[in-house]
């Protein structure tokens, strides 16, 4: 790709800046809390091999993000991406946060957060689970510049380079790169952020 044509994709795809004020998160420590969403890509399904959704998993703590392709919005398929997001994870956390859609409320979830001992549980807001729908927006703006970049909106193929990309960046209110956190330097972003 030409330098012009990427300084033109990221001048299209820059997001407006706006703060709005918001309730903080509290957090623990490092596997304290997740928070996950089910994006829908369905528009792009013929091209991503049946493939209409992302499962999006983020650690409120560290920001690091894992994401998984989902067919269909079951509590089975759900479920199994949820569970091989789990099996990636250096540790299991103590709470998870979704909204309350039926993908995350029903038997299979359920007893996979039984299993693995996690407290799960939704906020009554309009807020929902505020720290994965923003990075829900962060990686559909990565994905969209893909799109721009190489003309097509083929997105299984690339899913996991951003978020590779995302997890190698260095986050504005922890100052590291999500893959950077440990439980050797948490204690220190806990007394910092």
């Amino acid at each position: 790709m030409s330098s012009i044509k990427e300084g033109v994709v990221n001048e299209l795809h820059k997001p407006a800046r706006r703060n709005f004020k918001r309730r903080h998160v509290i957090v623990n420590g490092l596997n304290d809390l997740i928070q996950i969403d089910l994006v829908e890509m369905i528009p792009y399904a013929r091209v991503n091999k049946g493939y209409r959704y992302v499962l999006i998993v983020i650690n409120v703590f560290s920001k690091f993000v894992w994401a998984e392709p989902v067919k269909r919005k079951t509590g089975k398929d759900v479920t199994a991406a949820m569970k091989k997001i789990l099996s990636q994870m250096k540790a299991i956390p103590r709470n998870c946060q979704s909204d309350m859609g039926k993908e995350f409320y029903n038997k299979d979830f359920q007893d996979l957060m039984t299993k693995f001992r996690i407290n799960h549980y939704s906020t009554f807001s309009t807020k929902k689970a505020s720290v994965v729908e923003r990075v829900n927006r962060t990686l559909k703006n990565l994905m969209w510049k893909q799109f721009s970049l190489r003309g097509n909106y083929k997105w299984i193929d690339i899913l996991q380079d951003i978020v590779t990309k995302y997890n190698n960046t260095k986050h504005k209110t922890i100052r590291l790169k999500p893959s950077q956190v440990n439980n050797r330097n948490a204690k220190r972003i806990l007394q910092t952020t």
